[in-house]
């Protein structure tokens, strides 16, 4: 099988970093981080991007929004475990609400500010990261500026969309920009425009309309207001964004 759009944007938005140099436990992995995820599962083509919380014990809570092969679900609560060992390596366990428990093995790097993920149930071929959110203001008027974007995945008809482009966010929900899109082979650039919207958690929500066409994805902060990770919430849609502040 050749490798997606999906699978190399989430190369692309992912910054590589040292192991921490001394031991790690549970304590390390403390505060809020976004995290994206894709690969296939029984239904197919599958992509998530949510947001978890720990506890600094071994305990989870957050939300995601999964494409389970372009069926959306928006905002599901969840809850979990992990446990982190000396070496820096560990496992987890998150369960969505009405979504089976998932399970996964995990590396922590960069002092606890980034931890690598890959599914360990049978059937299931997902791997991803996550990454901390820092200290964010989470309000519309401190995600401002000019940002990077690159991301990819299917459309509807599973044609292989990948893109790239900026956007220029003017701290009050309004956002422009230029994008390149190559879809299927065929390529195409132009303006778009749209709004956002940024939750108090430092999740949110985007519209953008682009030749014509309106797009929808849902976010998540990371990095002091300086990334995002989002995934379409577009029906029958497999793709996710990763954003950066430029």
């Amino acid at each position: 099988m050749k490798s997606s759009p999906l699978f190399v944007a989430v190369l692309a938005g992912l910054v590589m970093y040292a192991l921490p140099g001394s031991a790690c436990s549970n304590t390390t992995i403390q505060g809020s981080y976004g995290f994206l995820l894709t690969g296939t599962n029984s239904s197919g083509l599958a992509a998530v991007v949510g947001q978890i919380t720990a506890d600094g014990k071994g305990g989870l809570t957050g939300s995601e929004t999964i494409s389970n092969d372009g069926v959306i679900n928006s905002n599901v609560a969840l809850t979990g475990t992990y446990s982190i060992k000396p070496a820096c390596t560990g496992t987890a366990t998150i369960t969505p609400s009405g979504f089976p428990t998932a399970k996964y093995n995990l590396t922590v790097v960069a002092t606890g500010k980034q931890i690598e993920m890959v599914d360990t149930d049978a059937g299931t071929t997902q791997f991803g990261y996550a990454l901390a959110r820092g200290n964010s203001a989470c309000t519309n008027a401190a995600i401002k500026g000019a940002f990077g974007f690159v991301g990819g995945g299917f459309d509807s008809s599973l044609v292989p969309k990948a893109f790239d482009g900026q956007v220029k966010l003017d701290g009050a929900g309004n956002l422009t920009g230029t994008e390149t899109v190559s879809a299927g082979g065929t390529v195409f650039s132009g303006a778009l425009s749209g709004t956002y919207s940024v939750n108090s958690d430092c999740t949110g929500s985007v519209s953008v309309t682009f030749k014509k066409k309106k797009f929808g994805n849902n976010f998540v902060i990371v990095n002091g207001d300086k990334s995002a990770l989002e995934i379409s919430t577009d029906a029958g849609s497999i793709g996710t964004t990763t954003v950066a502040k430029q």
